[in-house]
């Protein structure tokens, strides 16, 4: 008896019993990889809102800054490399520098990233490097995204203004953000507010765009 209880205890496990436990084992497996996933998929969609939600504060914000006391804004428009751009000029009396400055911003769809420069204004100006802004920046396509400039008219308002529009992150965490400056020391005389053939750009001489500044 002793002898056949040890044979019966010797003698492992059947293939079916190996079938159902590595099955059993797979389902296993299978959940806690889904769950794994699906915690690090929410933890990276979270760090993507949270670093398009701050890159949106800090862009908006310098363009509050720097627009608010211009006096021209340029029409939009697109340079040769695709790249969409617009410019404003700030007078001295209101520049931090004591210095008349010229700043222009670009979008550049294929690379989806926003850089801004700014300089003195002069005849013959040295113009830096852009610096990037944001990343992560989707195109959604025409001459008005991201930036559209709306013009002083008759009916409409009493300084030009800039609208800001842009939709950031991923397919998944993308946001859309929208935002208005307006242009305190611009008026109906300002160079970059004249568009006599309705062409949607600025007539010449327009301010800030030397020869060569929209690549």
């Amino acid at each position: 008896m002793v002898e056949s209880r040890q044979s019966e205890h010797d003698r492992g496990f059947s293939l079916i019993e190996l079938v159902v436990a590595v099955f059993i084992f797979s389902v296993v497996a299978a959940v806690f990889l889904t769950s794994a996933i699906g915690m690090l998929r929410a933890a990276t969609d979270a760090e993507s809102r949270s670093r398009t939600a701050s890159s949106v504060i800090i862009i908006t914000q310098l363009l509050d800054r720097q627009v608010r006391y211009a006096d021209s804004i340029n029409f939009p428009g697109t340079g040769a490399s695709g790249a969409r751009y617009i410019e404003f000029r700030t007078p001295s009396s209101s520049s931090l520098s004591g210095f008349t400055e010229c700043t222009q911003w670009r979008f550049l769809p294929t690379e989806g990233r926003i850089e801004s420069r700014s300089w003195r204004d002069s005849a013959t100006p040295t113009l830096p490097a852009f610096a990037t802004r944001m990343s992560e920046v989707m195109d959604q396509g025409g001459v008005n995204y991201p930036f559209r400039m709306l013009p002083v008219s008759p009916s409409g308002s009493l300084a030009q203004r800039l609208e800001f529009t842009i939709e950031a992150g991923s397919e998944r965490t993308g946001s859309a953000t929208q935002v208005a400056y307006v242009a305190r020391n611009s008026s109906v005389l300002s160079p970059g507010n004249r568009d006599a053939n309705n062409d949607g750009q600025s007539d010449p001489p327009f301010v800030c765009r030397p020869a060569g500044s929209r690549p």
